[in-house]
């Protein structure tokens, strides 16, 4: 199990784990994982007793499917929890965790917080809400239960404005209301999972224009590559954001196809009418030739693409440092 930055500790979450990758993992040294169900439990403590005695419990952090505000639910962009899914352990298996996990039925584990992954899209102050909701109910749980709460994973879901790249995320605001959380509770530590909003950024979806039609009275510019590189605008609903770096250079002797209204929509190169990468992009004179480059693609881009469909070329990727 190949590890991003050596030496550092890793933590195994996500739901549907297997027992041969919870052994795999348990063999690699983890030490920490993020409990998705009563079952995932069950096999982790079978898995774990099997170790030797003589080395230190693993750490458990039980996921839980907790209650959100009636305003982050509705303002979220994607809910993993506060309604039925897949994710975590209902609430109402708290007791029956926490039996096992201090009751010493499960000797080979050591539980050491909570794990909420609730809800993507909010921004600082529902995020902030949401994070303080999980404490307050972890706190009280283990209270309840006499046994230390070392740590709080409040998950992540902070907003990414596809519409409008240059609005950010207020960590200034956020980062002051987690003080006052961890000034409330300073025996806690706290763990945010900010994914997303941090790479998003990062990342650019070059690509060149083959082709522009008309019809129906809508300019298309046909684009090498696709969803299937970039998913992201045809999975959320939304435009990708981009800018036209207009070519002069033509090097065939046939027209240069051209758009002829101000406005065009960006699609791939696959048979579906849903691989659209954005609408409405204001690109009067596009021509085929022209490049297109899409921000915004440094998170749940390549990663999410059906990259074989209709077996297209994949992408280079270039990566650039200071």
């Amino acid at each position: 199990m190949a590890q991003a930055v050596p030496e550092r500790p890793l933590a195994f979450g996500g739901p549907g784990k297997t027992p041969a990758e919870t052994a795999a993992a348990l063999a690699a040294g983890v030490a920490r994982f993020h409990v998705e169900s009563a079952h995932e439990l069950r096999v982790l403590a079978a898995l774990a007793a099997e170790r030797p005695a003589s080395g230190p419990p693993v750490e458990v952090l039980p996921r839980f499917n907790l209650p959100l505000s009636d305003g982050a639910l509705h303002t979220s962009a994607l809910s993993m929890g506060g309604r039925p899914t897949p994710f975590g352990l209902d609430p109402s298996e708290a007791g029956e965790v926490m039996r096992h996990l201090t009751g010493g039925s499960c000797p080979g584990l050591r539980v050491r917080g909570i794990h909420a992954h609730l809800a993507s899209g909010l921004g600082a102050a529902d995020q902030l809400a949401v994070a303080e909701s999980v404490v307050d109910w972890a706190v009280r749980l283990f209270d309840r239960y006499g046994v230390p709460l070392h740590e709080v994973n409040v998950g992540g879901g902070m907003a990414v404005d596809y519409a409008d790249p240059g609005a950010r995320f207020d960590w200034a605001g956020y980062g002051a209301g987690l003080a006052r959380l961890v000034a409330a509770h300073p025996e806690l530590r706290l763990r945010i999972e900010p994914g997303r909003a941090l790479t998003a950024y990062c990342g650019w979806y070059a690509t060149e224009v083959l082709d522009v039609k008309r019809s129906h009275g809508e300019d298309f510019a046909v684009v090498r590559g696709g969803t299937h590189h970039l998913r992201t605008p045809a999975t959320k609903g939304h435009d990708q954001p981009c800018a036209v770096l207009p070519v002069a250079h033509w090097p065939h002797g046939w027209p240069r196809p051209t758009a002829r209204g101000d406005g065009v929509t960006v699609a791939g190169q696959l048979c579906t009418p849903k691989d659209v990468l954005a609408r409405g992009v204001p690109a009067p004179g596009l021509r085929a030739g022209d490049r297109v480059v899409f921000a915004l693609a440094g998170a749940y881009a390549w990663n999410i693409s059906h990259h074989d469909f209709l077996m297209h070329p994949r992408p280079g990727f270039h990566f650039l440092g200071r």
